[in-house]
């Protein structure tokens, strides 16, 4: 089982790197989503062996990220935080940054603007508007379990 953890630990704060992220922010993911139960900082700090204040710090960019939320937990003074599913947030963070370039290139588009450079970043925007939709479409196929198509 150590084996295994470490090599989740290692995936998702791979994953956090990819993501312009902390390794930090990986791993402390790694151990809410492979822990049966919500964890304290303390709890993840000493499985990681890392300061408190930087398991608050990543806790408090996966709160904002949608990947983990504080569980309230009767009797209990102390946080307690547990991952939520990855696939859901994945998807909620692709739905915000395609609002985000849509409502973007809806506004560049309204100005008719005739500078030449500008008409190439707006079409450049474009093409990251498209790819932002196919992105969501295949979140929706993956959540109906349809096969993917890459046409």
């Amino acid at each position: 089982m150590e084996d295994a953890k470490k090599l989740i630990i290692e995936l998702f704060s791979e994953l956090a790197k990819i993501h312009g992220l902390n390794k930090s922010v990986g791993a402390v993911y790694a151990i809410l989503y492979l822990s049966d139960k919500p964890l304290t900082i303390s709890d993840v700090m000493e499985e990681l062996k890392i300061s408190k204040g930087n398991v608050s710090m990543s806790l408090k960019k996966l709160e904002d990220l949608g990947f983990v939320k504080k569980v309230w937990i009767k009797g209990e003074r102390k946080n307690y935080y547990e991952a939520v599913d990855g696939f859901i947030s994945m998807k909620d963070i692709a739905k915000k940054k395609y609002y985000l370039i849509n409502k973007t290139y809806d506004q560049l588009k309204k100005l008719e603007n005739n500078d030449e450079k500008m008409k190439k970043n707006i079409e450049q925007l474009y093409r990251m508007k498209r790819i932002s939709e196919k992105i969501l479409e295949l979140f929706d196929e993956l959540e109906k379990g349809e096969d993917i198509k890459m046409t």
